[in-house]
């Protein structure tokens, strides 16, 4: 060999201690096809191919004080693992080499001559360069990689997650490499819906109720909207008595030629996230009917409940009344906006007393829905509304006297509340990885290590993923990651390997 050639094995310059005068590193490992025999057919099968170990044979003399050298020599290549071998043609290059058996020195006048025979286990060398690669371009979940080698590049990855985050993926596009970390179906966190109760009063004083300014049906051309009310604990209570159910009722109806009387308006708030009701349900009870009135068969009037949008048009309406002033009759009739809908008449199946527990009405609204339900009758109708966007704003009890006909004895509203639909609720889900966590995944020796901030995370690798290659020449390596997350910083880095 020439002068001047160097060997540097594990970080030792061995050629401080000897001369190199030969060296048989061969045209990389020996190959050999793999094949089996193809039954009653020419040829054979084949199978792929197998290699030789690699050795490299290393001659070397010794000059001057043998028995040191020969005792530092020994203590050097007293390794128990591959450890890395440059030579000084191919610095830029290593082996990972294991010295083989016996390293015998024949003493002949004051040289020693042997032979190291360097077994190179993968057959490869090694750039003693690190290549480094990161999502740091025009496109985050993309990394290109140039690897100058004539193998694929083992690479190491070192991943830091810049937000909350439930999986990590990558795959290069000769799809060699494919390995998943986390859990791709993981979410940030979850919407769930509720209904959110607006308002519950069961009118036993006055809490915010507006007197005649409120949205009624047009049950009349003129209803007009006069007269007082009163706000009080019910007291025909079977004992012992609830001081929170109660009722408002008309202490005048005031004076009108048609449907006249007093009307109580409840403006309906926001949910707690400042949104109006879209879609909602309203359940009220009240009573309706002659009982106690001396002169029950001419008993007449109207009550009803109507809700109104921000733009003070009716969203829908029920109304029951009593039009016949001669006979016990009850009609009932629904509204959706303006517009008469259903109605039937001339029946007793609507007079009531709803104290608690028997019966109620509700409506609710769902997108373009009305549906409405008497629940004391048995009575259930749907219909679509043409304004499936409108606010509930104001809910309207109007009970009326017509004209100067006997009122309704018993014409009032004990109880309403209003719920909102779909208000949306945020539940955080805790992900894999937070941020700041950083994520390490490399090959070491023959094991697979993975960790989450320094501690064992391998829990977290997908079962199916490989070791992350990228082929030789210029090739891309696609990331993804969870579609709630930003892009967390991703470095890949590896080795040249050549034969």
């Amino acid at each position: 060999m020439a002068d001047g050639f160097k060997v540097t094995f594990d970080g030792y310059d061995i050629t401080e201690l000897l001369r190199v005068t030969s060296l048989d590193r061969g045209v990389g490992p020996s190959r050999s096809a793999r094949t089996s025999k193809r039954n009653d057919k020419k040829g054979v099968r084949y199978l792929g191919t197998s290699s030789d170990l690699l050795v490299h044979e290393m001659g070397f003399v010794l000059r001057y004080d043998l028995i040191h050298k020969r005792r530092e020599l020994a203590r050097i290549l007293n390794v128990t693992e591959a450890k890395k071998l440059i030579y000084s043609d191919e610095p830029n290059k290593f082996y990972w080499a294991f010295p083989a058996g016996d390293v015998n020195v024949d003493e002949k006048a004051f040289l020693g001559f042997g032979t190291i025979t360097w077994q190179i286990f993968d057959g490869l060398a090694y750039s003693t360069e690190e290549y480094s690669f990161t999502n740091d371009g025009a496109d985050p979940r993309a990394i290109t990689i140039n690897n100058p080698g004539t193998e694929p590049m083992l690479l190491e990855l070192e991943a830091e997650f810049t937000s909350d985050c439930g999986f990590l993926g990558l795959q290069n596009n000769d799809l060699s490499t494919s390995a998943l970390f986390g859990t791709i179906e993981e979410v940030d966190g979850y919407h769930f819906d509720t209904s959110d109760l607006l308002f519950d009063d069961h009118l036993t004083e006055d809490r915010g109720w507006v007197l005649n300014t409120g949205v009624v049906p047009p049950v009349t051309p003129n209803p007009q909207q006069v007269g007082t009310v009163s706000y009080q604990v019910d007291p025909s209570q079977t004992p012992p008595i609830d001081p929170n159910e109660g009722f408002v009722r008309a202490t005048s109806y005031g004076t009108g030629t048609e449907w006249h009387g007093p009307s109580v308006t409840k403006t309906v708030p926001a949910d707690k996230n400042g949104a109006y009701a879209v879609n909602w349900k309203a359940t009220w009870r009240f009573d309706f009917n002659p009982n106690g009135s001396t002169k029950r068969p001419s008993n007449v009037g109207h009550g009803s409940m109507t809700f109104a949008d921000q733009n003070n048009a009716i969203i829908c309406s029920v109304v029951v009344e009593d039009n016949n002033p001669s006979q016990e009759r009850s009609d009932i009739a629904f509204y959706v906006g303006n517009k008469r809908v259903w109605d039937t008449r001339e029946t007793t199946s609507f007079y009531t007393t709803q104290r608690p527990n028997h019966g109620f009405v509700s409506v609710e609204k769902l997108g373009s829905e009305i549906i409405f339900s008497v629940n004391y009758a048995n009575l259930k109708k749907t219909f679509i509304t043409q304004s499936p966007d409108a606010e509930l704003r104001k809910a309207t009890w109007y009970m009326a006297q017509y004209g100067t006909r006997t009122a309704m004895v018993n014409n009032l509203l004990r109880a309403l509340n209003i719920r909102k639909h779909n208000v949306q609720n945020w539940k955080d889900v805790p992900n894999k990885f937070s941020a700041k966590d950083v994520l390490d995944y490399k090959k070491s020796g023959d094991n697979i290590l993975c960790t989450i901030n320094g501690l064992q995370g391998l829990q977290y690798r997908d079962p199916g993923s490989t070791l992350i290659y990228a082929p030789p020449g210029v090739s891309t390596m696609f990331l993804s990651w969870s579609d709630f997350a930003t892009a967390p910083i991703v470095k890949l880095k590896g080795r040249a390997a050549y034969v």
